[in-house]
């Protein structure tokens, strides 16, 4: 799974709301893990942080 967009990532908020915080053994927990991973890439990705343009830390 990837999320590329605010969309994107608001509809897998909204899935992961759906599946609750204990997903049960199975689909569900792959699911569950596999949206959680594109989530935290895609958060990576948009960091302020992450996307300075290259500046040196002081």
């Amino acid at each position: 799974m990837t999320i590329e967009t605010s969309d994107d990532y608001d509809a897998a908020l909204a899935r992961l709301t759906a599946l609750g915080n204990t997903p049960g053994e199975g689909a569900e927990e792959d699911e569950f893990l596999a949206i959680s991973a594109a989530m935290l890439a895609y958060e990576t990705r948009n960091h302020p942080a992450l996307n300075q343009g290259g500046q040196d830390d002081p």
